[in-house]
């Protein structure tokens, strides 16, 4: 019975070195701790068997003794006891964590409305509100058919409403009734040259046409003219068409020999936030290891295994961020002093216009620069709105 008992609370090596172990042994006994397999291997060396529950004790007594206290193997059931608490709590721990992850998958957490005007969006958001709103349980919400309906009773001004579930989301699509507008009268004008230019492409939609393929013209000349019928009795309209021409611009764009660029150097440090209820991990402490550092910040989602639900996750990137001087030859500074050229020019055209020519027409390098001038050739609309006054 006693062997059993041992057995069951564990049992572990003790090795005793020191002097006065026989009072240090039988304090020990005093105190309920019990030993067995008692074997003195000389004057200054015990060595025993005790339960593993009466270490805690014996330390406490052997700090009053000059004895070194040292264990050796351990057995006995206790140790499996252990152990299968220590699985239990982190099986457990897994457990409560897809409890609870479930739970929360069953919530609704967001609900969108789109395609809808401000007031439609109201109504039904104040609809939701009763039916599906932020921290419902899914569970008591109807379903998606059966909530367009209602939806679409209690909203009136839309055309279809559709409901879509994804995830722990609702989606609200909403086609609102279109109507045709009247539209809008326009006062009188003409449309002039806002431009110099050589007319390439003429297109009269209401009035008539002042000017031909390939006049030449200047800034403020007629192109339509809003007045129409015969000389005397002309009636003055709004003109309207499209006029595009060749047009010209030129200008001078520099670049430097040498600059300095704050480039990545490789090292990269990630962190993840799972939320407030499950927290945030990684490398999140790193970025402050970088003296010159990049944060992005993405949304993902992680579905989890076995299931339709996606987990949504924060992920930031730290990149570490350096100087570097960088040199170009003439050749490429004067590329690069066409690019922003490029870049400038497109800046100023209108979304129609199109490039059909550049030309460089000179390249100097002074002090460490190169200055590169150049030439385009754009078509584009130069037309321009000019009221008719009552007097013409």
């Amino acid at each position: 019975m006693q062997k059993t008992e041992r057995n069951w609370k564990g049992q572990v090596e003790l090795f005793l070195v020191g002097e006065q172990i026989e009072s240090f042994l039988n304090e020990c006994i005093q105190d309920d701790i019990s030993f067995v397999n008692v074997e003195r291997k000389n004057v200054s060396h015990v060595q025993a068997i005790m339960n593993i529950p009466d270490v805690k004790k014996l330390r406490k007594i052997a700090r009053n003794h000059p004895i070194k206290v040292s264990f050796g193997e351990r057995k006995g059931m206790y140790l499996y006891n252990k152990r299968v608490l220590d699985v239990f709590g982190f099986v457990a721990g897994i457990l409560v964590f897809f409890l609870v992850v479930g739970f929360l998958s069953q919530m609704v957490w967001r609900v969108d409305v789109e395609g809808a005007s401000p007031q439609i969006e109201h109504e039904i958001r104040v609809w939701a509100q009763d039916q599906v709103h932020q921290g419902s349980p899914q569970w008591r919400i109807p379903a998606e058919s059966e909530l367009q309906q209602r939806v679409s009773e209690e909203v009136p001004g839309a055309t279809w409403i559709g409901v879509e579930k994804r995830g722990t989301s609702y989606q609200f699509q909403v086609v609102e009734q279109q109507l045709a507008e009247e539209r809008e009268a326009l006062s009188p004008r003409n449309l002039v040259a806002m431009k110099n230019g050589v007319i390439h492409e003429l297109y009269v939609e209401n009035g008539r046409a002042a000017v031909a393929l390939n006049d030449v013209v200047q800034v403020g000349d007629l192109l339509i003219s809003g007045l129409i019928g015969r000389e005397g009795e002309e009636s003055a309209i709004a003109a309207e068409g499209t006029i595009r021409a060749e047009t010209w611009y030129q200008g001078r764009f520099k670049c430097r020999h040498e600059e300095k660029r704050t480039r990545g150097n490789g090292r990269v440090s990630m962190s993840y936030n799972l939320g407030i209820l499950l927290g945030s991990f990684g490398d999140e402490e790193l970025e402050e290891d970088f003296d010159n550092f990049h944060e992005q910040t993405e949304s993902i989602k992680l579905p989890l295994v076995f299931t339709t639900i996606e987990l949504p996750i924060e992920r930031t990137t730290y990149s570490e961020r350096g100087q570097r001087e960088i040199s170009y030859s003439v050749d490429e500074a004067s590329e690069r002093a066409k690019q922003v050229a490029d870049r400038e020019l497109r800046r100023q055209l209108g979304p129609d216009a199109e490039v059909i020519s550049e030309n460089i027409l000179q390249t100097r390098t002074d002090n460490g620069k190169v200055t590169v001038s150049i030439h385009y050739e754009v078509i584009e609309n130069i037309a321009e709105e000019a009221p008719i006054s009552q007097g013409e």
